[in-house]
């Protein structure tokens, strides 16, 4: 089954919006885009990640952040952050904080990635009721610093390499 997809922003080097283009594009190219990662947190300090579809073309049964999701044409990062912790979580109405941004460049197969991400955390209270979308991720699952740090140590390819470095950089306590 086939999705279309709207246009991405796409940017400059520096982060600047120059155009639109379908990620098809962006991705042969190597066109810089945007993406949102939300990173969810819970009162007892644990971390929510996807364990992304089999079905899903980057990554297929990676664990990822909570939430995210590539910049459309008209939108920003926090619009996007918002509408994906929505879409993907059915969470309303988070505070999202921006922890950092930062540009990365990374092959795929024969995908040229080259983006800005925007990293956001969220926290809600412990026993929130989390609605998963089906189509684009298997499982939800809450992580302690130390189960995180394990899963690291022991099966890191079983994280994406986006997660991987987010974690380093941004959730130093989730990094071994």
């Amino acid at each position: 089954m086939s999705h279309t997809y709207p246009p991405v922003i796409v940017v400059d080097e520096h982060d600047t919006e120059i155009g639109t283009a379908q990620l098809s594009q962006v991705w042969a190219k190597g066109l810089y885009h945007r993406i949102a990662s939300v990173f969810i947190l819970d009162g007892q300090g644990r971390m929510l990640l996807q364990l992304r579809s089999p079905n899903v073309k980057a990554y297929p049964n990676c664990w990822d952040q909570a939430a995210g999701g590539h910049v459309d044409a008209g939108k920003t990062y926090e619009s996007t952050a918002a509408e994906e912790s929505e879409e993907e979580l059915g969470l309303h109405d988070l505070t999202l904080v921006a922890v950092g941004t930062y540009r990365s460049n990374n092959r795929e197969n024969e995908q040229i990635i080259n983006q800005f991400e925007r990293v956001f955390r969220a926290q809600i209270p412990s026993g929130t009721t989390l609605k998963p979308q089906a189509e684009e991720l298997s499982e939800l699952r809450w992580f302690t610093p130390l189960e995180l740090k394990t899963l690291i140590a022991e099966q890191p390819k079983s994280l994406t390499s986006g997660l991987l470095y987010d974690l380093e950089h941004f959730f130093p306590e989730f990094y071994p």
